[in-house]
């Protein structure tokens, strides 16, 4: 009988992409009902010369679980009943009397029926089952592990707002557009089919991306200005993205066919919200009222250079709305990050608040290379590589990981952000599968964020701006003192804006106790997050357990939590707050050098280098 069903990488086989699995059988089961072991280990492999090859520790680690019986974090048992997979064509008559039909498959024994269909669809939907489900046996794991549509739908639900999928939402099915005048009259939305581009209503020259689908809503019950909003914001483009997914053929190259019954399929698998309508009207008001006062800005900006004398009036007509300090950002950012930034907002004198703001900089720079290079160590067989190509930039600008500058830090950020940004935008599902995985299964557009190229230019140009005011300058006036400082606090505004809530997302924890439950552990931890401490503490459900007292960055039910190397630490002192940060500045002998944004006095502390070669990795020549 069944003993296992395992997902393994795709490209393993030569001169094929196909997905492969590894079935194994045995003579006897110990359940009382059939049991069956599935895993995924698609994100378990390296890469040398575009050949792939499983790791040694996640063929150890299926082994353990198929001796054992005990379920890790890419493993688990289920009932072999589960196994089916029911194909159904579903259709439904629109307002205007189109008759829509499309194919819908289901997993993990799930029986399209009523029930199912109100939750899908919504109450009253008239969507009905044409003909008869097929069921088949399907021993694809996937479906049993990491669906990132699951976050989106428990933030809908936690607002209070209902999910339906765009399918039942139509007038008629979706129309490639050919630029017929007929058509472009006739839709209320103009959606690319690939993952980026805006979607807009009126007129398909906003919109851009490739393909673009003529899209006529049925009438109630949704607004098209708030659609069009809520599928430009970062939820929906990534539900565009998993509809593209879902919808698409092609191993590697995940595009929307354009025939009709792939256009209804894709729609099909479109997530969108479905608030109260006086909710839809007030956020598409809202909305439209931003997008103006946008373009309002732009004529602005464009007004300074034509009357540069007026710069200061048309800044300061403006700045009002904007003015909003960084203290609103400190409660939602790391720990070592949050405390820098808080020591610069309550400095007294115009000199300790620009040097402190530098020093926020320098702490913010530090620890998001720290997180870039944790995750590339987190990354299945890569980290020799990245580390490798870390280190022959720095010798060839005479830089090294012992003397940890700016210039060092940023190196580091460029060199991991190119090499996960690569692999975030190569389409292969493996290779995002394996990138989101290094990261704590964060979310791929939070991943593309935090190593988006937008953020590592904001770095240099704060590393630029800090060689310049610090060190190597003369005289400075208060007022060109205080200049700089608006300066500094506008660019960590825009680090902001880029990075969103991702640290909300992916939150630094200090591990504590941990305990095993049916399904992986269950382990305490102390929330780094915002400027205070004592921290508060939780429980978070984990597949790898953390190592007691260590940080971590990891969500609730990450497989295997991203352990942030030792250059950012957290240390008892000094005696009136419990904990300090602490960053790797640089090697002195046999020791190693931290220091401490935080406080005036012991500022500083050293440690002996045993403590980091670990951490030093392929950076330092041994």
């Amino acid at each position: 009988m069944l003993e296992s069903v395992t997902r393994l990488p795709e490209g393993l086989a030569p001169n094929t992409a196909i997905p492969l699995y590894l079935l194994t059988f045995a003579n006897r089961s110990s359940h009382s009902e059939p049991m069956a072991k599935v895993a995924d280990l698609r994100a378990q492999f390296t890469s040398t010369r575009r050949t792939r090859s499983i790791t040694t520790a996640a063929l150890e680690e299926l082994e353990s679980g198929l001796r054992t019986g005990r379920p890790g974090p890419r493993n688990r048992s289920i009932s072999t009943r589960r196994f089916v997979r029911r194909d159904v064509r579903l259709a439904k008559t629109t307002n205007e009397g189109h008759l829509l039909s499309w194919r819908l498959t289901t997993f993990d024994d799930t029986p399209v029926d009523a029930k199912f269909l109100e939750t899908r669809y919504g109450a009253g939907n008239g969507v009905q089952v044409d003909g008869v489900p097929r069921e088949t046996i399907d021993l694809d794991p996937s479906p049993y592990f990491d669906d990132e549509s699951g976050g989106l739908l428990k933030d809908l639900a936690a607002k209070g707002w209902a999910a339906q999928r765009l399918s039942n939402l139509l007038a008629a099915e979706p129309l490639n557009l050919s630029g017929s005048s007929d058509e472009e009259r006739a839709a209320d939305l103009f959606v690319p089919t690939g993952s980026s581009g805006a979607v807009s209503t009126g007129s398909p020259g906003a919109a851009s991306g490739g393909r673009l689908l003529a899209i006529r809503l049925d009438g109630e019950p949704i607004h098209t200005g708030f659609l069009a909003a809520w599928l430009n914001s970062e939820q929906g483009y990534a539900s565009r993205r998993w509809a593209i997914d879902a919808g698409s053929t092609g191993a590697h190259v995940r595009a929307v066919r354009s025939d009709p019954a792939s256009l209804m399929r894709w729609a099909d698998e479109l997530i969108v919200p479905i608030p109260p309508r006086d909710v839809q009207e007030t956020i598409a008001a809202a909305d439209d009222r931003l997008a103006s006062f946008q373009a309002e800005l732009s004529t602005r900006r464009a007004h300074i250079w034509a009357f540069p004398d007026e710069a200061d009036a048309v800044v300061g007509r403006v700045a009002g709305a904007f003015d909003e300090s960084l203290s609103s950002w400190l409660e939602q950012l790391p720990y070592p990050i949050a405390t820098a930034l808080w020591a610069a907002e309550t400095a007294s004198s115009l000199t300790d608040k620009q040097l402190a703001y530098l020093h926020a900089c320098e702490a913010l720079l530090a620890f998001h290379s720290t997180v870039l290079l944790s995750a590339c160590r987190n990354l299945a067989g890569s980290g020799a590589e990245v580390q490798a190509a870390i280190r022959r930039t720095l010798d060839e600008h005479g830089l090294g990981i012992e003397r940890a500058t700016l210039g060092t830090w940023i190196v580091i950020a460029e060199k991991t952000s190119s090499f996960l940004r690569h692999a975030l935008e190569s389409q292969d599902r493996d290779e995002i599968a394996r990138v989101r995985q290094a990261f704590g299964d964060l979310g791929q557009s939070g991943v593309a964020r935090l190593v988006s190229k937008r953020v590592i230019k904001k770095f240099n140009e704060l590393s630029t701006k800090r060689n310049r005011w610090h060190g190597h300058s003369g005289f400075t006036s208060d007022e060109v003192r205080q200049r700089q400082i608006d300066e500094l606090v506008a660019d960590l505004l825009e680090v902001r804006q880029i990075l969103g809530d991702v640290w909300t997302e992916l939150t630094l924890v200090r591990a504590g106790s941990v305990d095993r439950g049916r399904d992986g552990y269950v382990q305490s931890v102390e929330v780094a997050l915002g400027s205070k401490s004592p921290f508060r503490k939780t429980s978070l459900k984990v597949g790898d357990p953390m190592v007691s007292g260590d940080l971590y960055l990891a969500r609730d039910g990450s497989e295997s939590p991203l352990p942030l190397l030792h250059f950012v630490q957290l240390r008892s002192a000094p005696r009136d707050a419990q904990y300090t940060t602490y960053f790797y500045n640089r090697t002195e002998g046999s020791n190693v050098r931290l220091i401490s944004y935080q406080f005036g006095s012991e500022s500083e502390l050293q440690d002996a280098v045993a403590t980091l070669r670990d951490d030093f990795g392929e950076l330092i020549v041994r």
